[in-house]
């Protein structure tokens, strides 16, 4: 039985007007889910609700809505959240110097027992999984966006995986729109990457993406979220009808069998 990460009957208002309506939603373990929808559909909040870090304005009930392997997020530390739970935010800025490695070296914090060998083990594993070797001693202000990006995955693949040998237990990763500033490889790269920690770490992913063709390959369920509401949430063959398609976007569109991988769907837009 796979553990989850659960948001139950999730309701968010922002100056009277409801962001999330009634939303229940379950990122399971050892898979990759793709939460989907048009802009200002409530996508990033949905994510800071499960994430533990929107908190004002929802009621105590809702507040308990959000389960962690079975434990109330809100009865957990922020440390003991940080080492169940890491999170990528869309904008992740820094206003002082700091090189790459110390931005990555971050995501060892929660982890107090960790032995110099173990670390250093972990940042060549991350350096490399996230193509950062060659920026590890760069300024981290000097970078493009989307070496940034890179350089803020790999941090998340250290807490992902820190002391991971002697903690087995489901972690989890929110992930918001990590791949808008890559480029195809490193985009790629990124989802593949995600998938494998997913299979073999026992890790549950929640990834926010606006490319629906890299959530059809690359994800093993996709949530389509419209005007605050989960209009569907299942396997891409079953959430890509045209029904959904133009529900959430507004234009039609054909979920296609892909014409080079085997098993996989692509969208074609009319």
């Amino acid at each position: 039985m796979t553990s989850a990460m659960k948001g139950k009957s999730l309701r968010v208002y922002r100056q009277q007007r409801r962001i999330l309506d009634n939303v229940s939603l379950s990122i399971e373990s050892g898979q990759v889910l793709a939460l989907l929808g048009a802009n200002g559909a409530g996508k990033s909040t949905l994510l800071s609700v499960l994430a533990g870090e929107m908190k004002q304005g929802l009621t105590a009930h809702e507040r308990m809505a959000v389960t962690l392997n079975g434990t109330d997020i809100s009865s957990l530390s922020a440390t003991e959240c940080a080492r169940r739970r890491a999170v990528l935010p869309q904008n992740a800025s820094l206003t002082f110097d700091m090189s790459v490695l110390e931005i990555i070296e971050m995501g060892m914090y929660p982890f107090a027992g960790i032995t110099q060998e173990q670390a250093t083990t972990l940042l060549e594993q991350a350096l490399q999984w996230a193509d950062v070797q060659s920026l590890q001693m760069r300024n981290y202000q000097t970078l493009s966006g989307g070496e940034r990006q890179r350089v803020q995955f790999a941090r998340v693949l250290v807490q992902l995986l820190a002391l991971r040998e002697q903690d087995t237990a489901a972690r989890y990763v929110l992930l918001d729109e990590p791949t808008s500033s890559l480029d195809p490889k490193h985009q790629q790269q990124l989802l593949r990457t995600l998938g494998k920690l997913a299979r073999q770490e026992n890790i549950g992913v929640l990834i926010i993406l606006h490319d629906l063709n890299l959530a059809a390959r690359y994800c093993d369920r996709l949530a389509l979220l419209c005007e605050g509401r989960l209009i569907a949430c299942d396997t891409p063959e079953k959430v890509l009808t045209r029904e959904n398609l133009h529900a959430v976007y507004g234009i039609y569109g054909q979920a296609i069998a892909h014409p080079l991988v085997p098993g996989k769907q692509l969208v074609i837009w009319e």
